[in-house]
């Protein structure tokens, strides 16, 4: 608002200034004028050759044409013009479906535009939800439970209910639209279904031996991968396990030592798992590319998602603000790494950034962990969801508004 008041006020003093000159220069009548249309091929000119500087730039950092599209898109930096509000709910969860804000607890899913405006409210019965979203599609499971909602920016696409007794483990899309879901089943340990974009079952499998605890699809839909945990010498083993959808054969696995994958994503051929001990990188081959165990330092928080990059969040104590922040390159080596001595809220990472929301503030790094914005005094928010175009949803317990650096 400061911004837009100096703006105001400059323009105030110059406008009376221009025009004083304007009309001296009209009485003396020195110069006649011109039609605005002989200018114009000079104007395309000049127009043409500053596209050309820009896409050449844009093509040398991927963070400049960022730049250049958030000011299309939402004008000088700063923060939105408009405000996503919801009724308080500690049991709230958050993703953005497009544009627009997906805002889901235990018994309301709503999705909200950025006008301000309740696109849709549907009313559910979910203890635990699980939010998943890919393309254009939102998959919202009530896991533990038997309730299963996929949606779109219109509303419920399809609604998906277990028979009485039986539970979902997960349910994930990937950014094609094709749903993984697992599942018990009577008589087996566990299932997995794949749905194609179209709502199609293009593939289930029915485990006797091990439990299946999630499932995605590969971004090139060709692969189903699954986690598996199976008793061996009185603990569980925990394994990656390849499925191909068109032949339905097993086609790799990965063993995870001493570790329980509690996440999972895949990014091209490469497949992370974060563990409670460890994070490991296999591709779907089945090779390691990275075993990295914490050691002596706790699981803070993480965040998937950035382009071709993830991040850890590794504490020197299981409580305390004492922290090492990494990041990861898909390849297994290390990018960065960055000494944290203040209260971490949220991670999120999309693009080529990462989004820090501190106590006091929102710090967006580059992948490399150089800063590259800063917004203080979000002492008030609680979560942060980074945009991949650079923009940072900011989101307290009642509203939500996006930071543009």
């Amino acid at each position: 608002m400061a911004m837009d008041d100096e703006r105001q006020v400059n323009q105030e003093e110059v406008l009376p200034a221009a025009k004083e000159s304007k009309q001296k220069q009209g009485a003396a009548g020195e110069k006649p004028k011109r039609s605005g249309l002989r200018s114009l091929p000079k104007l395309l000119l000049l127009l043409a050759v500053v596209l050309v500087v820009v896409v050449l730039t844009s093509m040398e950092d991927g963070n400049h044409f960022a730049s250049l599209r958030r000011w299309l898109m939402y004008g000088d930096s700063g923060t939105g013009q408009n405000y996503y509000t919801y009724v308080a709910d500690g049991n709230n969860r958050f993703a953005m479906l497009g544009e627009d804000l997906l805002v889901t607890n235990q018994n309301t899913v709503q999705l909200l535009s950025d006008d301000g405006t309740i696109r849709y409210s549907l009313s559910v019965s979910m203890t635990n939800p699980m939010v998943s979203v890919g393309g254009d599609m939102a998959a919202v499971c009530d896991v533990g439970g038997s309730s299963l909602y996929l949606l779109d920016e219109t509303g419920t696409r399809r609604e998906m209910t277990l028979s009485s007794g039986l539970r979902y483990y997960s349910a994930r899309l990937n950014s094609a639209g094709w749903l993984a879901v697992t599942e018990e089943k009577n008589g087996y340990k566990a299932s997995i279904s794949v749905y194609n974009s179209s709502g199609e079952l293009v593939f289930s499998f029915d485990s006797y031996d091990s439990y299946i605890t999630d499932a995605l699809v590969t971004e090139d839909c060709r692969s189903v991968v699954a986690v598996s945990l199976a008793p061996q010498d009185s603990v569980f083993s925990s394994t990656l396990l390849v499925y191909d959808l068109s032949e339905a054969v097993l086609t790799a696995s990965c063993t995870i030592r001493d570790g329980l994958p509690m996440d999972i994503t895949c990014t091209g051929d490469e497949l992370l798992a974060l563990c409670d001990t460890r994070l490991a990188i296999a591709d779907l081959e089945g090779n390691t590319i990275l075993d990295y165990p914490y050691g002596s330092m706790y699981l803070h928080d993480y965040a998937f998602g950035g382009k071709d990059f993830c991040a850890l969040l590794l504490g020197k104590y299981k409580a305390g603000n004492i922290c090492e922040l990494t990041t990861f390159d898909l390849e297994g080596q290390q990018i960065a790494s960055l000494e944290v001595t203040e209260e971490v809220l949220d991670l999120s990472a999309a693009g080529n950034y990462l989004a820090v929301l501190y106590s006091d503030s929102l710090v967006i790094y580059t992948r490399d962990l150089q800063e590259h914005a800063r917004l203080d005094g979000t002492d008030y928010a609680g979560h942060v969801i980074m945009e991949p175009g650079g923009t940072a949803m900011v989101i307290t317990g009642t509203a939500a508004w996006r930071f543009l650096p």
